[in-house]
């Protein structure tokens, strides 16, 4: 037999084709994980991936030989996601392992840190049959020896071929234990309480005149062997420490129960009854589930219009008929509201995934969903990655937003590729959004996609009001907030209402600027201005993290007078703390929200109302629903609308739209305020009338005529190093290279020209734009035209990154 294998840490596209030991022939299957041999290459192994079988030798000379077998012989990808991969490699022009490992979590590709222990000694014998007895009797001599041995030592001292194959059977055979331990966390565990294993002679009299303490030794006694925590029992620590005192209870260090985090706990409402649009959109849905077949919906209803009660009803007609899903939103971390809705609907059915999870909680997670403990994953952009079989449907909720768009490679979108595994999966693909991408919604007009529409919203809510507020002719109580916000936000505190306020500008002012010599300091890896942050009292670039002190002077001429531009969410909230000095704001940024479950933190106490003020970059446009707001406003709102990119507008419309849809989602109408400086703009107009499908229209026609998606495909090509000469010629070079196979009829190539910030990281960035035309180039001439661009500057230090399907050209 022989295998196809795509190898880690091995740059070449193509799989390796390797012999397969007669041994390891019967357990080896498509997506198992393997340890492989290569000739030529000095490791003594890799890591693999087996992408297919042939049971038939062959011809061909073989490049190795596949050592052993991971994950005790169980795929690590089944035969659709594996498809996915590939298919990702070919529309991403990315290497096929790269696209693999993205399919996995870290942890999974970590084998060095298992822990190997003797189980309890049995008189048993294993019944299935173990191979490798030798090696086998070595590894009981060690670790009777040794009581625990980690992969990594038997490695050392056994070698690796037959290695994992023979641990997978000695742990089928109850004769030794395995588990994962990773490095950087210790494994977590809490206090609890158990039985003493002697207790003294009528115990019962020791707790005769605590009633406290009597319930609480009857529970323990009810089962001995099982520790009991504070925190479940509902019993005090202290009454379990007088047991102990007492000799009737013992102490005990166990094993922290699996924390999913993120907890926002609210009462949830009952689903009574659908709306009659709800329920016309929920039946077709579920004829498609029904008919077990491929198909994308677009479900565009506006803010406050039930999308998530249709998801929700749903899941349930697909978990009763036994099968799986996945659902994405944008950041799990921002829409704490959402999961506890799932959570409350579906309880341990569902596994949620976020980045705050460690690597043990991610592998706990990947293991209660591909053993079927859990049958919905919830979360982010790779949760689309989820182990799960017989999916049914694939929810994207909100698939307009850009955090599905992964920003290093393999730069796919979660909204793509998941209308793919779908498609893979014979499922429905659910896209929801109140302003979708234009690239979803032109599908949806030319029956690509199925289009359902929410156009009211539920429980007699009425849209909110909007009104602009043009800044240079109005008047102003503080630089940011003009008299016609002030005087809403105070009418609102008077009846007991909440606000949200939008800068999508963090920090406290974007730049500096020396009013005696105009000097304004900059990143010194970036060249872009530095923001100040007057918490800290830093500089900060918000492209690569470089912070440096701020001094009071300039650093130029030493000049103290500076002059503070353009606000940020940091100057707001000390503008509304001058102007509420009675009143608590909550300020949500990427910069109070840095620490774990900080987002849940905040919106449980606006919830709470212990404050009535929400102040926060683009996080507070997201999923937030609280029926006590009223009024939403935002401090800039043509922010961005002059950026050099064709999806500004998009962006912008989208933006406010979704934040404006945060006030007046129950009985209590909402108003919105925008302020602004460009008021002429036609975008507000679309904004006013909250009407998408004009918006759409009229965004088309520009688009059209510009040649842009959705009428065209763009693929961005960015070359950068150090040396800015370097990165213009390998641009340059790579024009060259791509000019002879793009003809008029087929695409145009725009540049190569400096990328809107030329220079980031330290590294100087030329890009060139393919515009192709109902055409597509094959992925291998592609990347031949990449590798063949970057061997002329191998001394160079140039990265040429490609990017399909680019959301930003910056």
């Amino acid at each position: 037999m022989r295998a196809q294998v795509y190898v880690e840490r091995i740059y070449r596209d193509e799989p390796f084709l390797l012999s397969v030991p007669e041994a390891l022939e019967e357990r080896l299957q498509t997506g198992c994980q393997v340890l492989v041999k290569l000739g030529g290459h000095r490791a003594s192994a890799y890591i693999g991936y087996v992408a297919s079988l042939d049971e038939q030798p062959g011809e061909n000379a073989v490049d190795g030989e596949v050592l052993d077998v991971l994950n005790d012989g169980r795929p690590v990808l089944t035969p659709q996601m594996m498809r996915l991969a590939l298919w990702m490699s070919d529309h991403y022009v990315a290497r096929p392992v790269d696209c693999i490992t993205t399919a996995l979590p870290a942890p999974l590709r970590n084998t060095v840190d298992e822990v190997i222990e003797l189980c309890d000694f049995r008189l048993e014998s294993p019944e299935s049959r173990i191979k490798s007895t030798d090696l086998r009797r070595k590894i009981l001599q060690m670790l009777s020896r040794d009581k625990r041995l980690t992969v990594r030592q038997l490695r050392k001292r056994l070698g690796r071929k037959g290695l994992y194959s023979t641990l997978g059977e000695l742990e089928r055979g109850g004769l030794i234990k395995i588990t994962k331990r990773f490095a950087e966390t210790k494994p977590r565990t809490v206090t609890a309480w158990r039985l003493s294993p002697t207790l003294p002679e009528e115990p019962e009299k020791l707790i005769a005149r605590s009633p406290r303490k009597r319930e609480a030794f009857e529970l323990l006694f009810a089962e001995p062997d099982k520790p009991l925590r504070a925190e479940e029992s509902g019993i005090s620590r202290a009454v379990l420490n007088g047991l102990v005192e007492l000799g009737l209870a013992e102490k005990v260090e166990i094993a922290a129960p699996l924390k999913e985090g993120l907890r926002f706990d609210e009462v949830q409402k009952e689903i009574t009854a659908l709306s009659r649009h709800q329920q016309q959109a929920l039946d077709a849905l579920t004829g498609s589930l029904e008919e077990e077949r491929f198909r994308t919906f677009l479900l565009h209803g506006v803010t406050g219009s039930g999308k998530t009660l249709v998801y929700i009803e749903l899941l349930r007609r697909v978990l009763d008929s036994g099968k799986t899903a996945i659902v994405l939103v944008p950041e799990i971390a921002l829409t704490p509201q959402t999961a506890a809705r799932f959570r409350h609907y579906f309880g341990d059915e569902i596994q949620i995934i976020h980045s705050a999870m460690s690597d043990q909680e991610k592998y706990e997670a990947w293991q209660r969903l591909s053993t079927g403990k859990a049958r919905i994953a919830l979360g982010a952009r790779s949760t689309l990655f989820a182990p799960l079989e017989n999916v049914g449907a694939i929810i994207v909720d909100e698939e307009h937003d850009g955090a599905y768009k992964q920003d290093r490679t393999p730069r796919y979108h979660a909204r793509d590729t998941a209308v793919m595994r779908a498609m893979f999966e014979n499922a429905i693909c659910v896209l929801g959004s109140a302003t979708p991408s234009f690239e979803s919604y032109h599908n949806a007009v030319e029956s690509k996609y199925a289009l359902l529409e929410l156009p009211e919203r539920i429980d007699q809510a009425q849209m909110p009001k909007i009104e602009l507020v043009w800044m240079p002719g109005s008047q102003r109580v503080t630089p940011s907030i003009s008299g016609a916000l002030y005087d809403a936000i105070r009418e609102r505190l008077k009846r007991d209402e909440q606000v949200i306020l939008l800068q999508n500008r963090r920090g406290f002012a974007g730049s500096l600027l020396c009013l005696e010599c105009g000097h304004t300091p900059q990143c010194s890896h970036c060249n872009i201005p530095l923001v100040y942050h007057s918490t800290d009292r830093t500089l900060r670039c918000h492209y690569c993290g470089h912070i440096e002190p701020f001094r009071e002077t300039c650093p130029s001429c030493k000049s103290g007078n500076l002059f503070y531009k353009s606000s940020g969410t940091e100057r707001i909230e000390e503008e509304l703390g001058e102007l509420f000095p009675d009143e608590k704001i909550l300020r949500m940024d990427i910069d109070t929200t840095s620490t774990k479950d900080a987002h849940a933190t905040i919106l449980t106490a606006f919830r709470n109302k212990t404050a009535r003020i929400l102040l926060g970059t683009q996080m507070v446009a997201k999923g937030l629903d609280f029926p006590d707001v009223t009024l939403v406003g935002v401090l800039m709102a043509d922010i961005g609308l002059n950026l050099p990119d064709f999806r500004a507008s998009e962006r912008i419309y989208s933006l406010l739209t979704q934040v404006s849809g945060r006030a007046g989602r129950a009985s209590r109408p909402g108003e919105v305020l925008l302020q602004l400086y460009n008021r002429d703009n036609e975008l507000f107009s679309h904004v006013l009338k909250s009407d998408y499908r004009h918006f759409f229209e009229a965004e088309m026609l520009t688009r059209k005529e510009l040649g842009y998606p959705p009428f065209s495909r763009l693929i961005k090509f960015e070359c950068s190093s150090p040396s800015e000469q370097a990165a213009e010629r390998g641009a340059m070079a790579l024009r060259e290279k791509i000019e002879p196979v793009v003809t008029e009829k087929i695409g145009t190539i725009l540049g190569p020209a400096p990328a809107g910030m030329m220079k980031m990281k330290g590294r100087f960035r030329f890009q060139l734009i393919l515009k192709l035309f109902g055409v597509r180039l094959p992925s291998s001439l592609l990347r031949q035209v990449q590798y063949d661009a970057l061997g002329l500057f191998r001394g160079d230090n140039l990265v040429i990154t490609v990017d399909v399907d680019p959301q930003h050209l910056l």
